[in-house]
């Protein structure tokens, strides 16, 4: 009997994995604070924490049109404690202007297409141009003369502005900033002349005075600005530029992982609260499905590249 006894005592205890997530989430943006992107990351993170019980720490790491941050990611254990709010300038557009990722193509595992948001094309309030056409007429008398202010090169507002001068014909100089929030009050001081920035960003200056907008380049008006005309009003119908963002966690993270982390972001936004304050600062709540998201990559890597070899750009 005493055999028998021991036999069960020493009998090994299987541990039991603790539920997800059991300890906090680190939420890569890879560009810098103040931006559309670190703000839409703080916001959501903020609900996330809420509905998943742990928190959701934004970490900031810009730099290289956001793969610095991407690559981090990529290389974190896929355990769902390492994510990344993504821009389409990472996950669509910089794989045509770096020839050398630190990361394959396919090293994220894509969690929902969060929001898109229009650019807004400003210009400093020292500028006389009242709309598009008034810029248009300075930029061709003064070829190269106008600067322009991005998030970086290859960020999507340098591929907006890229476009727009394709598309009109117009050169301007690029300077490049390190996110949309540095390129934004560029503009707002009188550092540079004009730039497509992010509405979320653009609006508190707006309305404060210190910046000019000229158009939104969304397909309509935008109801937070309804009296500024969309840049297919005002002339260019083929244009077409917004910034999109996107849930990501590291290749190889469990699809219930991945289940859960999509099902949170469904239900964050969901809530009325949220989406009524996203729509405040211009930008659209999208939640796809982790497989709607992966064939709005393809799509958009598809359209952007076509841009980026036509006007033969590549990084400084």
């Amino acid at each position: 009997m005493a055999s028998v006894a021991c036999g069960v005592v020493a009998s090994p205890v299987v541990a039991q994995p603790s539920p997800y997530p059991s300890r906090p989430i680190k939420l890569m943006v890879a560009w810098a604070p103040g931006g559309a992107t670190d703000i839409l990351a703080r916001q959501i993170g903020a609900e996330m924490a809420k509905h998943l019980g742990q928190s959701v720490v934004v970490d900031n790491r810009p730099g290289a049109v956001g793969t610095i941050g991407q690559a981090e990611v990529a290389k974190a254990a896929p355990d769902g404690y390492t994510l990344i709010l993504a821009t389409n300038s990472t996950y669509a557009i910089a794989p045509h202007l770096i020839k050398k990722l630190p990361y394959s193509q396919d090293a994220l595992a894509p969690v929902s297409l969060l929001a898109a948001s229009p650019l807004i094309l400003t210009v400093k309030p020292a500028s006389t141009a009242r709309g598009l056409a008034d810029l248009l007429d300075m930029s061709r008398a003064n070829p190269g003369k106008l600067n322009f202010s991005t998030g970086g090169s290859g960020s999507t507002s340098h591929l907006a502005s890229e476009l727009f001068m394709d598309l009109t014909k117009t050169s301007m100089t690029h300077i490049p900033y390190k996110g949309g929030g540095p390129a934004t009050m560029a503009i707002a001081m009188g550092e540079v002349d004009v730039g497509f920035v992010d509405i979320g960003v653009a609006l508190p200056l707006i309305a404060g005075g210190r910046l000019k907008p000229l158009a939104v380049t969304g397909s309509a008006r935008s109801p937070m600005l309804p009296d500024v005309p969309t840049v297919g009003e005002s002339g260019i119908p083929q244009f077409d530029a917004t910034t999109k963002f996107g849930l990501f966690a590291p290749a190889g993270t469990a699809k219930e992982v991945v289940d859960r982390l999509y099902e949170s972001v469904r239900v964050v936004l969901a809530g009325q609260e949220l989406r009524d304050k996203l729509r405040r600062q211009g930008v659209e709540v999208v939640a796809s499905t982790p497989e709607e998201l992966r064939k709005d990559m393809l799509e958009t890597s598809a359209r952007w590249g076509r841009v980026i070899t036509e006007r033969r750009i590549v990084l400084d």
